[in-house]
This record gives structure tokens, C-alpha cells and sequence, in this order.
């Protein structure tokens, strides 16, 4: 098999992967308005609740794992210098636990200072909202802990490519999560609907998924010892990738705590609104560019380390132009079904119109950042190939700023409401990528970003007559047929409807790529031919 076929077979197996946990994560954000009372005052405190222990993930490990555990050991691999790799690694995973722990413990004491700043909008509410988000907060507290664990796991069988377990490990959490909202939910509005009880088992899911990855991790650990190797220079080397790295993953994660401050200032509901929303744009983000980013980084670390730039870069914009071909058109669809999608995916009976219109609305502010989010994924990854963490972090630092700054203006200062606070980050994102595109010619410095002539215009003509048939379906065609409000339907017809706008605007794209030979058209279709005609032929 040759590499451009073993990449796209990666690529699709983690696709599939992410695909498969992103509905399972998708069906638990769809439970809570429905199992809480819908965007309620509860599911605003106890999605409110995972923002610490998120941030905290986000401080200690997010992309450091990418940038700094799997390119270090890999490089030690490919070099047959495993034992040695492991010293480095091992003593840096070790004081990544230790410093967790203490982080954990003071989140724990310090929950109510912390509350108040990420959510200050609660204190304004009833003075219940802020305690039960405190109490929900210090219960999910050790939950960063044991993602950190599953986090190092996933690096390291990563780093060994063995993608599978650690591409399906997150489906067997999120379906555990599932079911312990299912089971340790209830109707009683009083007692919270079970909130305390919910978040308790998903700490119990976190530490049951590090134990599953941990046993197919173990037999990758034989050079491992719970040991400090901090006088060895490469260990330096790590912590210096790694540190910046932390910081842009913060800064990721305080974008997303920056609008949901501002939120929190609106209405009851708000906050799970932008909850809902940042879910399903995130979603197909997961599926196209982290899967993908996963599936490229050790072969990009290992031709930097060749030296090998020639390639590095048209591996590189080969999976730009993967990402590009799939963001585009799903950032396009869900900006024009958004109502659609979040009536069918959300409300369950427990909504109101205003809250699907709500929440509808942030997502389709959202959807942009779908196409910039997917290339700042695989840029990311190419910088941590590359051995350099600093320039995403300046990129980073440039995002967060524009993004305080314009949703201060647009909440306080215009008549939008709470969905400007999606605007601001889309277009955050928007001098994010634009930043990380052109600082790359500090590291490969004959970089040209998509060096493949007509790829942008083929693919924006196809995305724009998509656009046109999904716009008509939606807003003449289906109300003609239904004769009515897609509100005010059955969860049948609302599939139908939402399925017949998704069908017509793949068909549309599909065929419309096809015809101006739009290269990863034609490598999607051949790969589906070839694998239907493998099924026949068995």
C-alpha cells in the first residue's frame, strides 16, 4: 500500500471513529436540554460546570500531547532509540500527573472564585444557579485528571500508530456518559433532575475509559519507571514545546469561556443555547479536521526529521486540501439549515421557539468557523511537526484578543444579543488562520498554501450551487410539501425534512466536483468504488 493510500485509510478509519463518538457526544448534549428542562437555569449551571475542568485539560495537556509527547517519542522510535525516548517522555508524563493533581485539589477549594469568573452573569440570577454550578463544579473536578491519563495513552499509542484503540476509546466513553444520564436523571425539578448524580457517574466514565486505554497502552510501557529524569537536555526540549503549546490549547478553551461569560449575562437558557450550538458546529470539525490531523502528524514529524521538506509540504497540503474540500460545503449546510438542525437534533419537547431560534442562530454564526477551526487544526499540527510551538501561540494570543474585544462591542453595544457572541469568535478565528498560514514560512519557508491550480475556484463554485439547491429545498420546497412549520412536526418529518436538504446538497456538491475534476472528489469516489467492489467480490 502505498503512503497517500495508508494516509487516506487512517484518515477514514479516525473519521469513522470521531464520526461514531461525535453522534454518541452529540446524543448526550441533546439529553440534557431534554432530561433538565430544557435550557433551563440547571442545564445552564451543569454545562456551566464543565468549564473548569475543561480549561484545566486545556492548561495542562490540549495540544501538548500533539506538539510535544508523540513527535519527541516518535523521533526516538524511528531513530531506534526507544529506551532513551522513554527517560524524556516518562519523566514528563510523571510531572504532568503531579502538577494535575495539585491543580485538582485547588479547583476544588477555590470552585466559587473560579465560578464567578467564567459565568459572572449567574450571580445575577437566582443565588441557587451559582451554587449548584459550584457544587456540580467541585464533584467533575477529578475528571481532568483521568483525561489527562487517557490523553497520554492515546499520545502514546499515537506515536507507535497504532490509531485504532485510541480512536475508538472516546466512543466507549461517550456512550457510558450516555447512559448515566439516562439512568441517574430524573423529573423531579426540585432535586435538580439528578445533576449531582449524573456528574458523579461521568467521573466515574472518565476513570473507566483511562483503565481501557491503559490496557492496550501497557505493553508500549516496558521502558516506562515513575521516575524524574529532569537533567536530561531533551526533557528541556519537551517542556519548551510543550509550554507554549499549553498555553495556545488555553487560549482555545478561553475563547469558548469568553463567549459563554458574555452569555451568561443574557436570559435563562443562553448559556446551554450556546452550549447546543458550539456542540453541532464542532462536530463535523472533529470528524473532518481532527481525525485527519491525528492521521498526518507522525508522518510529518518524521519528514522533518529526515529532512525530507519537499514532502512535508505537499503532505501537508494534500490534507489542507482534504479539509477544505469537506469544511467548506458542511460550513455552508449547517449556515442554512441551522433552525432545522437544532429543532431535530435538540428539542425533544423541552424547548421553546425562541430557544431554537436562539440557539439556531448562533449556529449559523458558527458555521464559518467550521472551514477556519479545520485549517488552524492541521496548521497546528504542522508547526508541531516542525518542532515549534511559539508561532500558534502568537496566533492564538492575536485570536483571543479580537475576540474580547469584539464581543464586548457586539453584546453591549448593539441590539444582537447573546448569538453576537458566536460572531465574534468565527470571526476571531478568521485572523487566527490567516496568522498561522503566513507565519509558516518561518519554518518552511517555500510553504504555498493549496498549490493546486483551480482547487479554491472549483471548489467554491460547487459550494456556491449547493448552497442555491439546499436554500430553495429548505425554504420553498419542503414547507410546500409539509405544509407547515418544521416546529410543529413530528420527529419523522423533521428527519424527512432535514434528510432531503442534507441528500440534495450532497448530490449537488458530489456531482458538481465531479464534473470540474476536483481531485478529492475523485479520490473519495474511487476509494468507495473500491471498496464496494472488495464487499461484492467477497
Amino acid at each position: 500500500m502505498s503512503q497517500k493510500a495508508s494516509f487516506r485509510s487512517t484518515a477514514a478509519m479516525i473519521m469513522f471513529s470521531v464520526m461514531l463518538s461525535r453522534v454518541l457526544g452529540f446524543f448526550r448534549t441533546a439529553l440534557i436540554p431534554a432530561r433538565m428542562g430544557g435550557f433551563s437555569d440547571i442545564a445552564d449551571a451543569y454545562n456551566a460546570a464543565f468549564q473548569i475542568p475543561d480549561l484545566m485539560y486545556g492548561l495542562l495537556v490540549g495540544g501538548a500531547i500533539a506538539a510535544s509527547l508523540i513527535p519527541m517519542l516518535t523521533g526516538y522510535v524511528e531513530k531506534g532509540k526507544e529506551k532513551e525516548g522513554w527517560r524524556v517522555v516518562g519523566t514528563y508524563i510523571n510531572v504532568m500527573m503531579i502538577v494535575m493533581l495539585l491543580l485538582v485539589i485547588l479547583g476544588v477549594v477555590f470552585a466559587p472564585q473560579l465560578m464567578d469568573l467564567i459565568a459572572k452573569g449567574f450571580s445575577k440570577s437566582a443565588p441557587e444557579k451559582m451554587e449548584l454550578a459550584v457544587r456540580l463544579t467541585r464533584i467533575l473536578m477529578p475528571i481532568s485528571f483521568f483525561m489527562m491519563l487517557s490523553g497520554f495513552c492515546n499520545g502514546v499509542m499515537n506515536s507507535y500508530s497504532r490509531f485504532a484503540v485510541a480512536a475508538f476509546g472516546p466512543c466507549a466513553y461517550n456512550l457510558a456518559t450516555v447512559l448515566s444520564i439516562l439512568i441517574l436523571s430524573n423529573s423531579d425539578k426540585a432535586a435538580n433532575y439528578g445533576a449531582d448524580k449524573v456528574v458523579l457517574g461521568i467521573v466515574i466514565c472518565a476513570f473507566l475509559y483511562f483503565l481501557l486505554q491503559f490496557s492496550f497502552t501497557i505493553k508500549h510501557l516496558k521502558h516506562y519507571r515513575p521516575r524524574l529524569y529532569t537533567g536530561n537536555p531533551d526533557f528541556s526540549k519537551m517542556i519548551n514545546l510543550a509550554l507554549p503549546t499549553l498555553l495556545t490549547s488555553a487560549f482555545i478553551q478561553i475563547n469558548y469561556i469568553v463567549s459563554k461569560y458574555f452569555a451568561s449575562f443574557f436570559a435563562e437558557g443562553s448559556f446551554s443555547a450556546l452550549e447546543v450550538a458550539g456542540k453541532t458546529w464542532q462536530m463535523p470539525l472533529g470528524i473532518i479536521a481532527q481525525a485527519v490531523g491525528v492521521a498526518i502528524l507522525p508522518s510529518l514529524s518524521a519528514l522533518y526529521v529526515f529532512k525530507k521538506f519537499d514532502e512535508l509540504e505537499d503532505k501537508l497540503n494534500s490534507a489542507l486540501r482534504f479539509v477544505l474540500f469537506l469544511a467548506v460545503p458542511s460550513a455552508m449546510g449547517l449556515a442554512i439549515i441551522s433552525k432545522p438542525t437544532i429543532q431535530l437534533l435538540f428539542n425533544w419537547g423541552k424547548l421553546t421557539e425562541t430557544g431554537v431560534v436562539l440557539a439556531g442562530s448562533m449556529l449559523a454564526f458558527y458555521s464559518f468557523s467550521v472551514v477556519t477551526q479545520s485549517v488552524n487544526t492541521i496548521m497546528n499540527r504542522a508547526y508541531y511537526s516542525t518542532k515549534n510551538s511559539i508561532l500558534p501561540l502568537v496566533a492564538g494570543s492575536i485570536g483571543i484578543i479580537i475576540n474580547v474585544g469584539l464581543a464586548y462591542l457586539i453584546t453591549r453595544k448593539t441590539g444582537i444579543g447573546a448569538a453576537g457572541v458566536a460572531i465574534a469568535y468565527s470571526v476571531s478565528t478568521v485572523f487566527i488562520t490567516a496568522a498561522l498560514l503566513f507565519l509558516f514560512k518561518n519554518r518552511i519557508p517555500e510553504f504555498k498554501f493549496i498549490n493546486s491550480s483551480g482547487f479554491i475556484s472549483k471548489t467554491m463554485i460547487s459550494v456556491i450551487l449547493m448552497g442555491i439547491v439546499v436554500f430553495i429545498a429548505d425554504r420553498f420546497v419542503m414547507p410546500g410539501i409539509f405544509r407547515g412549520n418544521i416546529m410543529a412536526m413530528s420527529k419523522i418529518n423533521q428527519i424527512i425534512w432535514v434528510g432531503a436538504d442534507v441528500f440534495v446538497g450532497l448530490v449537488t456538491y458530489g456531482a458538481t466536483s465531479y464534473a470540474l475534476n476536483i481531485d478529492e472528489m475523485r479520490q473519495i469516489t474511487k476509494g468507495v468504488l473500491g471498496k464496494l467492489k472488495e464487499i461484492v467480490s467477497h
